[in-house]
């Protein structure tokens, strides 16, 4: 079903820098502007406009900052970040100064909807609420990036002494924005799904997840008893920005909100249409797909998972042809007009289950790291076809884009065999046949360098002197591995494709798992934690947790550990894992200083970084059958200081408001 659906096109052309300091239209006057119905709502669609977009470059540095994803180019500003080549004055990903704009612009809209009559009080009461629920996501983003915010809850006026103002300790910050959050929920319908047009405007359900989000932040470790932040971070005056006192009861709170969302797809279903997508199948049948199920989360626009995102609508990255665009050109292998190189590291791939659901260090997976596959998957050819033939190359590769066919294949690296369905949804690797494009045999040999190799079937080689690392340009994955997630299956030949493309801020797994986790701190043996977990890894293909490592039930500490893994997995390349490691305290933990057999539970985004050995070899012989590719290695040593768990205040910010204290350690 359709949930959230970004108002108009014009949003995504706009500049954050300067949009909200005018009307829509500098030639209109005031009275013009809140009078008519339609400059209301573009005033009101410019407020949306702040809003980030899902990609790897220009609104997102979370991917290329975090352990489980490289981003190789120089020029993106991930690259200065984790080599620690940044200060308050770089101004890496500056949204401050752009959401307080926004924030401003609420508190403008609503002082001043009321002059338009040409609206009814429904759509004036409905409007209020975007704008305040608006207000209160700006006001989060800021608190999760900066940490204690300048909090301002009235439109001031242009002789205010913005100067002075200090900020406001993170827990009234909190407060605030979940009033706020509130408040929009009373003023907003459950969803638009009988108004097709207003998809993609503030709901009740993506209040009350937003604030769900909100408390497991002020829950966590950063800043629920933080000891180091209490006496390192104080306003001028000496007023403390974080309390010292650890409280358990913000966990309990954090649950509770979590709860309250998965009550509305349970006890509210008929308005709100929410839960898990799987891809139109049940659960249950003998022929569900699970792998389906998982890939198309992202891949089909708006369904009943998705709470809170905006849509791609172009005309804001490159070519103008949109974010998932410019995510599959940097993600699909080099060799038909792509330059693939986001890399999942080593630390996300062993996170992965094998398909019987034990981690790939448990003795009973049935896990071999090296050595070819000697035959196919149980699911990558269902259909039996003849793979000798034409007929059977075309039919398999069908399949396999229509994510009817999926595992390993005959020849694969035993790395990557009899992994669960998220993994091969998630991960795109050595031998493995490409889905981004036509079944054509001319167009599939354009992935291949050796002509022995030139099969048709559009196996991507990402060896050294493989086609899609050639050794001589950048554009190519340094972990030796790329992104699936987020490629749209289909003919990419030309780079075109066709669909509506989500930028994700909530969906309905991760609320499950906000819940699960809060629920752990303070009743690690209640039945929901196995019962809302057990759901996530169903629809994954995957049995029960508990069945799997019974010994963990009810031990909090253990549990965490496992929970913490699942968003791992789960949340993959969503934005998550780099919240998580910094809201948990976890984001400054040793790294591997030396090679260890496995990345499994470990944290820090510092230190080396492990992937697979992408420069081993001879370039001029390696093929398919080399084996030197596929050995650990450690491509990158990043830094991570404790002041990175926060985002400097931009210097210029600083320089004009001397009431303004900067971040601790910067």
């Amino acid at each position: 079903m359709k949930r959230i659906y970004l108002l108009v096109a014009s949003v995504f052309i706009l500049a954050a820098c300067s949009f909200l300091d005018k009307m829509p239209d500098d030639m209109k006057t005031d009275e013009m502007v809140w009078t008519n119905r339609n400059e209301v709502l573009k005033y009101l669609t410019n407020i949306y406009a702040a809003l980030p977009y899902d990609n790897l470059h220009q609104n997102d540095p979370w991917l290329g900052c975090s352990d489980e994803c490289d981003i190789p180019w120089a020029v993106y500003q991930t690259s200065g970040i984790t080599a620690g080549n940044w200060e308050p004055g770089t101004d890496f990903y500056v949204k401050w100064g752009t959401y307080y704009k926004a924030i401003r612009a609420s508190f403008v809209f609503e002082n001043n909807i009321s002059r338009c009559h040409e609206l009814s009080a429904d759509v004036q009461r409905r409007y209020v609420g975007e704008a305040v629920f608006l207000r209160a996501y700006y006001y989060f983003l800021l608190l999760r990036q900066y940490g204690p915010v300048v909090l301002i809850t009235e439109q001031m006026s242009n002789s205010t002494d913005f100067g002075s103002m200090q900020r406001s300790p993170f827990d009234d910050c909190v407060e605030y924005i979940a009033g706020q959050l509130d408040r929009a929920e009373e003023l907003l319908p459950y969803s638009y799904e009988a108004e097709p047009l207003n998809m993609g405007r503030a709901t009740k359900v993506a209040c009350r997840a937003v604030k769900a989000e909100l408390l497991l932040l002020a829950a966590s470790e950063q800043w629920n008893g933080n000891k180091e932040y209490y006496d390192a971070f104080r306003n001028n005056d000496g007023t403390p920005l974080v309390a010292s006192d650890y409280e358990p009861e913000k966990w309990r709170r954090a649950a509770d909100a979590a709860r309250a969302v998965i009550e509305l797809a349970e006890n509210h279903w008929a308005e709100t249409k929410l839960g898990l997508y799987y891809a139109g199948q049940s659960v249950d049948s003998k022929d569900y797909n699970p792998y389906k199920a998982y890939y198309n989360i992202l891949n089909t626009g708006w369904n009943e998972e998705i709470i809170w995102g905006s849509i791609d609508q172009g005309g804001i990255s490159y070519d103008n042809r949109g974010v998932r665009y410019a995510w599959m050109i940097h993600t699909i292998p080099t060799g038909i007009n792509c330059m693939g190189a986001v890399g999942p590291t080593l630390r996300l791939v062993d996170a992965f289950y094998m398909n019987n659901g034990r981690s790939i260090d448990d003795p009973l997976s049935g896990y071999v790291e090296e050595g070819f596959a000697a035959k196919d998957g149980a699911s990558y050819n269902p259909k039996g076809w003849d793979t000798g033939t034409e007929t059977g190359r075309k039919g398999l590769i069908a399949d396999l884009q229509k994510l009817d066919a999926w595992g390993h294949s005959k020849g694969d690296w035993n790395m990557y065999v009899n992994r669960e369905a998220r993994f091969y949804a998630s991960v795109n690797y050595n031998h493995r046949v490409q889905i981004t494009y036509s079944d054509e045999a001319k167009n599939r040999n354009k992935f291949n360098s050796r002509a022995d190799q030139k099969d048709g079937w559009g196996r991507c080689e990402l060896y050294y002197g493989g086609g899609s690392n050639s050794g001589t340009n950048l554009n190519y994955t340094m972990t030796g591995m790329l992104t699936q997630k987020k490629v749209v299956p289909g003919d990419f030949t030309n780079n075109t494709f066709s669909g509506s493309y989500v930028s994700l801020y909530i969906r309905y797994a991760g609320i499950l798992l906000d819940y699960i986790e809060a629920l752990n701190e303070v009743e690690p043996s209640h039945p929901d934690i196995k019962k809302y977990w057990d759901m996530i890894r169903k629809r994954a293909g995957l049995p029960g947790i508990f069945e799997t490592v019974p010994n963990i039930k009810g031990d909090k500490m253990q549990q965490r550990a496992y929970i913490l893994r699942e968003r791992q997995i789960e949340l993959n390349f969503e934005g998550d894992r780099f919240y998580t490691c910094h809201r948990r305290w976890l984001s400054g933990s040793d790294s591997s200083e030396k090679e260890t057999r496995f990345e499994i539970g470990k944290f820090g985004d510092g230190g080396p970084v492990w992937g697979l050995s992408v420069r081993a070899g001879d370039p001029k012989t390696n093929s398919f059958k080399s084996t030197e590719f596929y050995q650990r290695t450690a491509f990158e040593t990043r830094v991570f200081r404790k002041a990175m768990y926060l985002f400097p205040i931009p210097q210029s910010e600083i320089d004009k408001s001397p009431g303004l204290v900067q971040n601790p350690w910067w």
